[in-house]
């Protein structure tokens, strides 16, 4: 008996890893007595792995039904049963995000909805962790109408990460959203204020999330001229939908001034998306829209906090920190270590919150990080963000925010002299980087007053210096790079200048023996073919002496801010112009030679020519482009620092 119990568990175990549920269901049928096994190492039975294999939903309700009919005392077994983690059924159904089988679930046991696993969340939890709306929605009101059910205890974990905290970080925005309706309207439910244990709030994490708002997120040019073209405005994000019992009420928010690719995309939806690449921009667009009304949302509801300048962002009057058993805060020594709202905001650069933030919250420009006690002007100067400096030197509190120093003495000159660890998206290549640097030291110089040039920090260091040491490497390979690109150029630009002298004497047809003029004098493509050669020669040697400069200057940190990019554009143009002419040239003298009724034929081939070209072109282009955009702007490109959080939300787990 031991032995075909044995042999039943094993097959089941076999045929649920092997997704066969139709044997699944058979194997239950003949072996009631395997109906409660645990069957993995996570103390998981059918029903678990069933929900969590994603098993066709009429067949979990076929197993449960099965199992209740032969036995109700096991099936409430089954329903009930806890693996390892302390995940029950309802869980599993939760995280999965399927209604009917958390319905089916809680027609057992109403109070399952209650109950949490080993990291204290509960299915309505889980149901938010994974962005299931529906679920979510359906537990909620499963929660509601169960009498102990208290809502600040379902909606919070072990370590105080709360489903508005998880839904934003996740990016669920409209789940968010929702979060915000449901849990904001009372002191017992709000939820916008709650800190987890590492003193972390909703605002802080939404801060932590730069694709959540148009100045975080990195759009290509042809992106950009879509997204200022969408319209978009909340009736698109179907807000209403999200609602339960019309608990809020919000005004139209549009996005955009210009409707013309609107009308196009109501008239014609899928064709629109797929050929204007509108799908992309609807969703990038949709996200900052979702970032926009979480935003606003969450201020006005933190209206009635007050304000703690050692800790994230808000702090409620009415909701204290945990505490443990002698009444000490348990998360105050890593909450002083915490950033506030505005300065995770400034770090990512996200000037919509930043703004916000100083525009109802003005007491918070004095945010200092912990334990460097740097202000926002350092925080944004160190990290880059070139166009929150520029609003915050707006500010009436400017003058004396960048005259500020950090705890270990750095004032602003200080931060832009340190070489970041990552560098802005639009910097490729060690010379284009050390441009980048030379510019932002020179650019922070010329708004800050004059004796900071010479202040020196805790280590005795002035930010000359710091910029020097920290730049060394980087020149280093600039240089390097600058002498490999400009000889390898110098090389071929000497070889086309070479051929086109050489060819400039080699005229098609040849000459007179008597006059020394060419039989073809007058034809137009002789006349084509004269003028490019003379062009290409020309510019071949005019991108040599230029290579050459290139290579033979000094290579300071001062030239990479102008003298040098320049000088390889021009080096960069003048070879391009020098090798279309030298094309130009070979096809016009063929054409001479070839026989007018075979001309018509050999367009198409001539057009061939020209792709060796197109690849060149279309391979230079991003160099080509950064070095000009880069020389000729004034303010230097700020920094998108992507998907790169500092805040984490643990991932969905396996619950095998």
């Amino acid at each position: 008996m031991a032995s075909s119990h044995m042999e039943a568990k094993h097959n089941l175990y076999r045929e649920v890893l092997g997704r066969n549920w139709d044997k699944v269901v058979e194997i239950m049928r003949q072996h009631p007595d395997v109906h409660a096994t645990k069957i993995t190492k996570s103390e998981d039975n059918v029903l678990h792995l069933a929900i969590t294999l994603h098993a066709p939903e009429a067949i979990v309700m076929e197993l449960i039904d099965d199992v209740r009919k032969n036995n109700p005392e096991v099936a409430m077994e089954i329903v009930t049963a806890r693996n390892k983690q302390q995940d029950s059924p309802l869980h599993c159904a939760a995280s999965r995000g399927s209604t009917s089988i958390c319905e089916r679930i809680l027609l057992f046991d109403e109070k399952l909805v209650l109950k949490r696993n080993k990291e204290g969340e509960t299915p309505l939890f889980l149901a938010a962790l994974n962005g299931h709306k529906e679920t979510f929605q359906y537990l909620h009101s499963a929660c509601s109408e169960t009498p102990t059910a208290k809502f600040s205890e379902l909606w919070r974990r072990e370590n105080g990460d709360t489903i508005l905290h998880c839904a934003i970080q996740r990016e669920y925005f409209g789940l968010a959203y929702h979060i915000i309706c449901l849990y904001g309207d009372d002191d017992e439910k709000i939820i916008v204020s709650y800190e987890n244990k590492e003193g972390v709030t909703p605002l802080q994490v939404l801060a932590s999330v730069p694709s959540a708002f148009r100045s975080g997120t990195r759009l290509t040019w042809f992106q950009g001229v879509l997204y200022r073209l969408y319209c978009l405005s909340t009736e698109d994000l179907d807000v209403e939908q999200l609602k339960i019992d019309d608990q809020t009420q919000n005004e139209d928010l549009e996005v955009g001034k210009s409707d013309s690719l609107r009308k196009i995309h109501d008239a014609a939806p899928e064709l629109c998306l797929k050929m204007t690449k509108l799908g992309s921009i609807k969703k990038i667009k949709e996200k900052h829209l979702w970032g926009r009304l979480i935003m606003d949302k969450l201020f006005e509801l933190n209206s009635e906090y007050k304000y703690n300048e050692n800790q994230i962002a808000f702090c409620p009057s009415n909701v204290t920190d945990p505490t443990d058993g002698q009444g000490k805060s348990s998360s105050s020594s890593k909450r002083n270590n915490k950033s506030t709202a505005l300065l995770v905001a400034t770090k990512y650069g996200l000037l919509e919150l930043v703004t916000k933030i100083l525009d109802r919250l003005p007491v918070a420009i004095y945010d200092r990080t912990e334990p460097t006690r740097r202000n926002v002007v350092l925080t944004a100067v160190q990290k880059r963000q070139t166009h929150v400096l520029r609003e915050l030197m707006k500010h009436p509190l400017w003058d004396s925010l960048v005259e500020d120093v950090d705890a270990d003495g750095n004032n602003v000159l200080h931060m832009a002299a340190f070489l970041p660890k990552h560098m802005p998206w639009e910097v490729y290549g060690s010379a284009l980087q050390m441009q980048y640097e030379a510019k932002w030291f020179q650019y922070m110089k010329e708004r800050v007053p004059s004796y900071l040039y010479a202040m020196e920090n805790n280590n005795g260091d002035t930010p000359e210096e710091i910029f020097v040491a920290e730049h060394k490497k980087l020149l280093k390979e600039s240089n390097e790079w600058m002498k490999d690109t400009s000889s390898s150029y110098s090389i071929v630009a000497a070889l086309t200048a070479g051929v086109t002298y050489a060819t400039s004497y080699t005229v098609p047809g040849g000459t007179n023996d008597t006059t020394g003029r060419p039989p073809l004098e007058g034809q137009r493509a002789l006349n084509v073919f004269l003028i490019a050669i003379f062009v290409s020669f020309c510019f071949s040697t005019t991108s040599l002496a230029a290579f050459l400069a290139v290579y033979s200057s000094r290579k300071q940190p001062d030239d990479f801010r102008r003298n040098l990019p320049l000088k390889l554009c021009f080096a960069l143009t003048s070879f391009y112009v020098a090798i279309v002419s030298m094309i130009a040239s070979f096809v016009a003298a063929q054409s001479l030679e070839v026989d007018p009724k075979m001309k018509a034929k050999l367009i198409p081939m001539y057009s061939l020519i020209f792709l060796p070209l197109l690849f060149y072109t279309l391979a230079q282009i991003p160099l080509y482009w950064d070095l000009v955009r880069a020389s000729f702007k004034k303010v230097p490109q700020p920094r998108y620092m992507g998907e790169s959080l500092t805040i984490t939300i643990p991932k969905k787990r396996s619950r095998m």
